[in-house]
């Protein structure tokens, strides 16, 4: 977690790159068409990093906590809630031992934290604990198999200092083998890669091109849903 705190003060600089700005619009996209979240809904952002989804989601007037290890990264989220005037509960704490009590959330989501972690699937098994019946959890990921996920890992290869030096990327078959009896979607996306991203508005009529004939080895970004 050191790491990440030594991150937290440029962690959002991707976002505001053409192509950062385009892939964060593209995963929310994916992210919500799984999440459905509705206000008024308890939801649970599980390593929320500097509060990108757990704001997303305060926004559209659900409940919001944001739970990460990272102080550094929670003082960013909690300055950029406050900037917002938007009430979001932030809590340090580790997301494979979550203190909060049984069937607490209507919507935990989870993006891109499970490669960071040691036991993935303990953090899925986590979050179903804490979710309500009728609950749903959803968690976007960097597809193992495409360019990206190769790119990142070879970021960590090349780098030990790098936040993907420690990084474990997953591909479909590993996220099916996560909690079975509740995982019920995939979805795929994130065609695109920085070679041939050109703008926003080019690379949007790319993906929806190529999403339709889809190669989910070279989707980018899986989004994994279990119900409750």
């Amino acid at each position: 977690m050191a790491l990440f705190d030594k991150e937290a003060s440029t962690y959002d600089d991707w976002c505001k790159t053409p192509l950062g700005s385009f892939v964060d619009h593209l995963e929310k996209k994916l992210m919500a068409k799984s999440a459905q979240p509705q206000a008024g809904e308890k939801a649970l952002d599980l390593g929320c990093g500097t509060g990108i989804y757990a704001i997303w989601l305060a926004k559209q007037g659900l409940d919001v906590t944001g739970i990460d290890l990272s102080s550094e990264m929670l003082a960013k989220a909690r300055e950029k809630a406050q900037r917002e005037d938007l009430a979001v509960h932030w809590v340090q704490g580790d997301i494979t031992r979550l203190s909060f009590d049984h069937e607490t959330f209507d919507l935990v989501i989870c993006n891109i934290v499970l490669e960071f972690v040691g036991d993935p699937e303990k953090v899925v098994a986590e979050a179903i604990r804490v979710i309500k019946k009728g609950g749903r959890l959803v968690v976007g990921l960097i597809n193992k198999e495409s360019y990206w996920g190769r790119t990142y890992a070879q970021k960590g290869r090349i780098n030990p200092h790098s936040v993907f030096a420690n990084a474990r990327f997953y591909s479909e078959a590993d996220i099916r083998t996560w909690e079975t009896n509740h995982l019920v979607s995939l979805d795929y996306g994130l065609y695109i890669t920085p070679e041939n991203f050109e703008n926003i508005n080019q690379a949007l009529k790319l993906e929806n091109e190529r999403s339709r004939i889809p190669d989910k080895n070279e989707a980018g970004f899986i989004v994994a849903r279990w119900n409750v």
